[in-house]
């Protein structure tokens, strides 16, 4: 017999290449067989199996049972026999990585990929179960995905239960066969198994594509099992909300407690899919075509908020644009009086030089543009420009603002390409006219300020935009959910699905909807199939199962054969 390393060894007519694994029950090498000139995997079932001569015809009777199967989602068995004693299966060796290997790896699979492995399992589910086979350990690692992930092909079919030609056979109590985790509700507790055990198993599978986690976890197989028996796993939607609603219902009919309340078939499993795959490619074809609700509410709430913020922002910050340059000329206009009163006695006295130190301090302690002080007749005697000094004063040619103040001349005019605020007071004495004083003060701080304000309200506006579109996009999708769910439950009646129940509880008014739905169905049931059995009952209806016994440490579990 081989042993287990990679020496190359000739075994009956098989060329022993590499050692490929080593499953709970067998031992699968890397082999070439003369007779076809291909590369195949063969499977050695373990000496210490070999022992009970009951479970050696059993390996070889159901290996065969499987070597009936041919099928392009079923490995291939091409020989099954013992050599030295040793029963022995001889199978397609596999080109890709099992499921379970990618999901590792964190690989994530798109709605319509999980839909297309769910259609190969169901194929070639049904094909088996057609030939009175069933696998019983439906599960991740024996689902070997092809390298480019377009095609699946169901390994382990060694250790395939084959159903009785004229009843359902019965699991020995502690002869339990699987991987507890993907187990039926009836394997678990050692009970009837036919092909709608494997079903089961699919809906566990599908459901880890789907969340990324196993819907039955436990830290005892007990636990577990009872898990599986009678507790409904995490919903999907709230795992995966944009899972399409009628994906989760297949799911969550696969995992139904009993089987009754499954898919009676992998063909009705296989064409549930096929019909949810054209679904989806039909709405991805006339989604175009229409304007989700959620959008339309969306864009008129984000339109309409837009608006509304949009003209009042205008008028508040026209309106405190308004009250900042009346503050400013407020401020200008007084401040040009009290220089004027400060230059009376220089101006009278005609001082000139303490009038020129007094303009000096006055630009170097503050921030103006320009300060000039002209004498009766008009002539400029002491000016922050000199080019200004012993000329007529000229007022600038600009725009004439309102001053409410009345004796003070206030205007806008342009330096350089700088907005300038000029006031224009008399110097008075005893209320006589001596001369004029003329302070010119930037706009640019202002100019600042107003932009600030402006930028500040553009954000609060498009902050408040962005706030009402998150919150209307929310508030549409909340709503739209159960809209989708209605609509795609009366698709499944107008396709003759009359037995379909929404089944979902709510404390609103789409809960009554809901109800009103399902007894309308119910009611259209009866009235077409007088006597249909209801259901629409709730899992706490169903009858409780007891657990059987654990499995012992060595029961036989098959290993899938790849490359």
């Amino acid at each position: 017999m081989p042993r287990e390393k990679t020496e190359v060894r000739q075994v009956g007519r098989y060329r022993i290449l590499e050692l490929l694994g080593r499953g709970g029950m067998a031992t699968v090498f890397k082999a070439h067989d003369p007779g076809i000139d291909r590369i195949i995997a063969i499977k050695f079932l373990h000496a210490s199996l070999c022992e009970d001569e009951e479970y050696r015809m059993r390996f070889l009777r159901e290996a065969r049972a499987a070597g009936m199967l041919t099928h392009p989602n079923i490995a291939t068995i091409y020989d099954v026999g013992e050599i030295e004693g040793r029963p022995y299966i001889a199978m397609e060796l596999l080109e890709g990585e099992p499921l379970n290997d990618l999901m590792a790896a964190g690989a994530e699979f798109s709605i319509k990929e999980v839909l297309e492995i769910g259609i190969q399992l169901a194929s070639a589910l049904d094909y088996a179960h057609g030939k009175g086979v069933v696998h019983r350990d439906i599960k991740p690692a024996n689902i070997i995905v092809s390298k480019n992930r377009n095609s699946i092909k169901v390994a382990d079919f060694g250790i395939a239960h084959l159903e009785s030609a004229s009843r359902t056979q019965h699991t020995r109590i502690g002869d339990v066969i699987g991987t507890p985790q993907y187990m039926s509700p009836e394997q678990a507790m050692g009970g009837k198994i036919d092909g709608r055990s494997d079903l089961f198993s699919v809906g566990i599978v599908l459901y880890q594509l789907i969340t990324g986690q196993k819907p039955f976890e436990a830290d005892t197989i007990v636990a577990l099992m009872m898990k599986i028996a009678k507790e409904n796993p995490p919903t999907i939607q709230k795992l995966r909300p944009e899972t399409p609603p009628a994906l989760r219902r297949v799911i969550d009919r696969c995992l139904s407690k009993q089987p009754d309340r499954r898919f009676q078939s992998g063909k009705d499993l296989r064409e549930a899919l096929i019909k949810l795959i054209r679904t989806l490619d039909d709405e991805a074809v006339e989604r175009p075509r229409i304007v989700p609700l959620r959008v339309k509410w969306t864009l008129m709430m984000a339109l309409f908020v837009a608006t509304v913020m949009g003209v009042t922002a205008s008028i508040v910050t026209q309106r405190q644009n308004q009250a900042l340059i009346a503050q400013v000329i407020d401020y200008g206009a007084s401040l040009s009086r009290f220089m004027a009163t400060q230059s009376a006695v220089p101006v009278l006295s005609e001082d000139w030089i303490s009038l020129e130190i007094f303009v000096q301090e006055v630009m170097r302690s503050q921030d103006f543009q320009s300060l000039t002080v002209a004498d009766r007749s008009g002539i400029v005697r002491a000016s922050s420009n000199p080019n200004l000094l012993e000329v007529v004063y000229r007022r600038p040619d600009g725009e004439t603002l309102e001053n409410p103040g009345g004796t003070v001349k206030v205007q806008r005019h342009q330096v350089e390409g700088e907005s300038v605020i000029d006031f224009e007071a008399p110097i008075t004495f005893q209320n006589k006219e001596i001369g004029r004083i003329a302070l010119g003060i930037p706009e640019a701080p202002l100019s600042r300020v107003s932009r600030l304000a402006i930028g500040l309200m553009i954000a609060l506006v498009l902050a408040t935009i962005a706030a009402v579109a998150a919150g209307t996009w929310i508030l549409a999708n909340w709503f739209s959910r159960p809209i989708r769910l209605l609509e795609e439950s009366m698709r499944e009646i107008g396709s003759g699905r009359l037995d379909h129940r929404i089944g979902e509880r709510r404390n609103d008014e789409f809960g009554l909807l809901y109800h009103s739905f399902d007894e309308m169905a119910a009611a259209l049931e009866e009235q077409i199939r007088p006597g249909a059995p209801a259901t629409s009952r709730l899992a706490a209806d169903e009858p409780e199962t007891e657990l059987a016994p654990e499995p012992p440490d060595d029961r036989p579990a098959g290993g899938g054969a790849r490359g």
